[in-house]
Parts: structure tokens; C-alpha cells; sequence
């Protein structure tokens, strides 16, 4: 592909071969999938290696050296029968595979984003891997590696500007592709550490690693506990609680490794933070060993989320996250479809918000409350029903001491009086357009903001009992997402659902 001065000039229509430097993706491609989907299929296989196996380095090079070898045969091989073709302004015809031929073929009105991505060993080449994601699903992601930074970018803007062209703007082409030269919002990287603290990665990380502990147990046992209870014993004013602080050190030291291990996650992820807004468009391009890039129209997005949990709170940040169409597939291909904002202060979740929709700028905060029917039916449901048949029949057979446990009420009644009083609503008009504000939540808060016409389907439910209590529970798909708010004043209820199929229907605003 030739590269043209014009932003938008066409690409070559013939059949075309990536550069020789795509076997490098390949490999490394290849590699990373097996040991993520593997992972845990070979942990018994390590498990006995390490146990079992003698002279491990000798066995573990050459297993090592053969399964090298596989993967570069693997990647020569996938390169010499990867082929791709941009057919006029329609659609990306492509053509690979090894053992099964695959003939993809994505039309560009499918196409949400184009993201150019740049891992650190393509970096020095000044080669990127161009990522298209289709709507609906992400069995099919086309990716084009190892493409030149200027042939990756005409590619994209010549598809944008053709897909502009089917859609029917009235957007300028040259604006809507120019490229901006400064950030409109940059993180420096100790704030985005702090998204390592606030995120789950920490218990995830935990999780993961609570198979391997399970397997090697003898192992841990013999190598660490015992040291660190010689180490102990080895000081007579430390000997009397050498169990005790070897059980605290351990547990420190699994706090410092899985908080550790997230907050270098948040790293790798977001490392040098910066978001560009570009004529109606957000451009986020962050990583430390893979530079992405990630755009998304602002006529693209379902639904904005900000999010705050009790660490979060402590430390007076937000996480803002805009979706798109939701994908089936794994989670790491959903969150591609998510252009996520890691840790804002308040002051810049408003004005990123306010960017999307200018009326957040202004806004209150005042939701309206469900019924407070739903505390009560939460705690006679969940927590007083429950307590009362465990704690009777603990009494009846055991000891009468166990009636004792239905002081646990207190607490379970606390906890879901703070989950009834988090949860609101409120409508807000704009310009002729109507939006949903709905919020959830502990002790930090879940905060979502979608426009009615882009909902997909609208159900009120009802049981007698609510019927009578002249309540109603409303459930509310959008195309990323589904919002419920349970045991709503029956009139409310009733208005917002027609507000809903008012706009849906009549609104003929494309939403994806």
C-alpha cells in the first residue's frame, strides 16, 4: 500500500501480505493465548515437575527450546497464509489460518473502532498492529500486525471517513481525522497507580494464586513456614509466639505481593495516560510494554459509568468508563469495547463528563429514592428470615445460647439500608433529549447515565403482594448494559417505561 499525502486516500485494492515482521506477533500472539487459556490445565503437569522431575534446568531447556521452536513453525506458517484485501469502500477481506482455513469478511459499517496498538518490540520499528472491532460479537476481531505507523493510519482514516460517507454525516472528513498534538487529559503515572489500589486486580491476583499455594502446600510448608518459624524460635523473646508471627508475616506478605502485583497491572495497562478529543471523538492511547490506542465516536456510546468503591472514597477519585455495544466473548475482548478512564478527580469526571453530556456540568444530584418497601422486603427476605430459622433451630437441638445469633440482624439490617439508600433515579432533559440517571451502591457508588432512545427492551414486573403495596419493578436493557430498579412507586414506574417506549419508538437516531 502506497502511502498518499491525503488522509482519507485509497488504499490498494489487490491481495496483500503483511511484513515479515508480523511472525514476531504471531509468535508472541500465540504464545501468550496458550498459556492464558492453558494456564490452569498445565498447573498440575508444573506441579508434578517441580516436585518430581529430576535435573529440572537440563529437561526444563530442551522443553523449553521445543516448544520455541513450534511456536516460530507455527508463526512462518500463519504469515505465509495470511492475506488481506480492502475491497473499494465497502468492506476488509481477509484470509489465514494453518490447520483451519478462515475467510473473514467485515463491513466497514460494522467497524466501532480501529485501534492501533504498538507493542514495545514493534516500538523501535516504527511497526503498529491495527485492530478493527466489529459490533455484537468478538469471535471475529480482524487484526492487521506489524503494519507501518503511516500505512496503519491511512488504513484508518480511509475506512472512517468511508464508513462517514455511508452514515451519512454532515461532519467535515479532514475534522473528523485530524489527529490533536496535545492531550486534553493526561494522568501522570503515580495516579495511575492508585487505580492498582482501587481496582480488583489485588483480590483477583489473590484468587489466582490460591491453586498453585493448594498444589505446592508440602512444598510452602517445607521452604517458607518452616524457615520462618526457625527464624522465630531462633530468639528467645520472639520463641513464645513464633506460630503467631509467622502466620502475620505470611499474611503481610501476601497483601504486598497481590497490592504489588496490581498496582503494576494498572501500570502495564495505563502507563503514560493520555485522552484526545478530536471533534466528537475520544482517542485514549496508554501502556507501558504495548502502546494503545483506542478511539470512539461520541454518537458510539450506550452508556457512561462512574464508579466508586470504598477505596476509591478514601482517596477521592472516579473511575469513568464509556461503553459500546456489548460483545459475547471473553471479558478481556468486552473491555475493548469499554474506553475506560482509570482514576479521575472530581473536578476532571466532570469535565469529561460535561464533554459527552454538556448538562452534567450543572448537574445536582438529586435522584429519587425507590420505595421503602424494597429495605423492608430486603431485610425481612434476606436477613431476618434466614437468621430467625438458623438461629431457632440452632437453639432447639443444640444450646439455646444460639438465639443470641439473631443480633446479627443489626448489622444485615445496616447493610441493606445502605444498599436501599444508594439506589436512585432521576430523568434529565437536555436539548429535546431525555436521559436516565441510575445509581447503585455500598458504601461508594455506581453512577450510570444512558439516553432513553438507546434502549433496546422495557419490562414492568409485578407480583400481587406489590400490586398491593402499589409498587413495581422496572427492568431496562440498553445495548451494553441492563439497569433494574426494583419496588418503584407504581406511577413512576408506569411513566418511565412509557417515557422509554416513547423515545424508542419515535426516535429514528442511529445509536451504534
Amino acid at each position: 500500500m502506497s502511502n498518499n499525502s491525503s488522509n482519507t486516500a485509497e488504499p490498494a485494492q489487490q491481495w496483500q501480505r503483511l511484513s515479515p515482521w508480523a511472525i514476531l506477533y504471531f509468535i508472541v500472539n500465540t504464545g501468550y493465548r496458550l498459556i492464558a487459556d492453558g494456564f490452569l490445565n498445565m498447573l498440575p503437569v508444573l506441579v508434578l515437575f517441580v516436585v518430581n522431575v529430576e535435573r529440572k534446568i537440563f529437561w526444563a531447556t530442551w522443553g523449553g527450546g521445543i516448544a520455541l521452536l513450534a511456536l516460530v513453525a507455527y508463526g512462518c506458517a500463519y504469515y505465509a497464509t495470511f492475506r488481506f484485501r480492502v475491497q473499494g469502500d465497502a468492506q476488509v477481506l481477509l484470509h489465514k489460518g494453518v490447520f483451519t482455513k478462515e475467510r473473514l469478511a467485515l463491513r466497514f459499517a460494522r467497524v466501532q473502532n480501529i485501534n492501533l496498538a504498538t507493542p514495545f518490540y514493534f516500538a523501535p520499528l516504527g511497526r503498529t498492529n491495527c485492530q478493527f472491532d466489529a459490533a455484537g460479537s468478538s469471535d471475529k476481531e480482524i487484526v492487521l500486525p506489524a503494519l507501518s505507523n503511516a500505512h496503519a493510519q491511512q488504513l484508518r482514516r480511509f475506512i472512517l471517513a468511508s464508513k462517514q460517507r455511508s452514515d451519512e454525516e454532515e461532519a467535515d472528513t479532514e475534522q473528523e481525522t485530524q489527529v490533536a498534538t496535545s492531550a486534553d487529559l493526561a494522568l501522570p503515572n503515580h495516579e495511575v497507580a492508585k487505580y492498582g489500589l482501587m481496582s480488583n486486580m489485588a483480590l483477583l491476583a489473590l484468587a489466582a494464586l490460591m491453586p498453585i499455594v493448594n498444589m505446592v502446600d508440602g512444598l510452602f510448608e517445607q521452604v517458607v513456614i518452616a524457615n520462618l518459624d526457625a527464624f522465630f524460635n531462633a530468639h528467645d523473646l520472639l520463641a513464645a509466639y513464633a506460630e503467631e508471627l509467622t502466620l502475620i508475616t505470611l499474611l503481610i506478605a501476601a497483601v504486598i505481593l497481590t497490592v504489588g502485583g496490581s498496582v503494576i497491572m494498572a501500570l502495564l495497562r495505563f502507563y503514560n495516560f493520555e485522552l484526545f478529543i478530536e471533534q466528537a471523538r475520544f482517542r485514549r492511547v496508554a501502556g507501558l510494554l504495548e502502546r494503545q490506542q483506542l478511539s470512539m465516536r461520541f454518537t458510539k456510546v450506550q452508556s457512561a459509568t462512574i464508579k466508586q468503591n470504598w477505596v476509591a472514597v478514601l482517596l477521592r477519585r472516579y473511575t469513568l468508563s464509556f461503553a459500546q455495544v456489548a460483545t459475547f466473548g471473553p471479558k478481556h475482548q468486552q473491555d475493548k469495547q469499554s474506553l475506560l478512564l482509570p482514576v479521575l478527580t472530581h473536578a476532571q469526571m466532570t469535565q469529561m463528563m460535561a464533554t459527552m453530556f454538556p448538562w452534567f456540568a450543572n448537574y445536582d444530584g438529586d435522584l429519587q429514592p425507590v420505595s421503602r418497601r424494597y429495605f423492608w422486603h430486603r431485610v425481612g427476605l434476606l436477613a431476618a428470615l434466614p437468621l430467625a430459622t438458623v438461629s431457632c433451630s440452632l437453639a432447639a437441638f443444640l444450646h439455646w445460647a444460639f438465639i443470641a445469633l439473631a443480633l446479627l440482624i443489626l448489622p444485615l439490617a445496616l447493610y441493606h439500608y445502605c444498599i436501599y439508600k444508594r439506589l436512585g433515579w432521576q430523568l434529565v432533559s437536555h436539548q429535546g433529549q431525555e436521559f436516565l440517571i441510575h445509581r447503585s451502591g455500598l458504601i461508594g457508588s455506581v453512577l450510570t447515565v444512558c439516553e432513553l432512545f438507546k434502549a433496546q427492551q422495557v419490562s414492568v414486573v409485578q407480583t400481587t403482594l406489590m400490586a398491593k403495596a402499589q409498587v413495581a419493578t422496572i427492568s431496562i436493557q440498553f445495548a451494553s448494559k441492563r439497569l433494574t430498579l426494583p419496588f418503584m412507586p407504581e406511577q413512576q414506574a408506569r411513566m418511565l417505561a412509557d417515557r422509554l417506549l416513547f423515545h424508542i419508538e419515535t426516535d429514528q437516531r442511529a445509536w451504534f
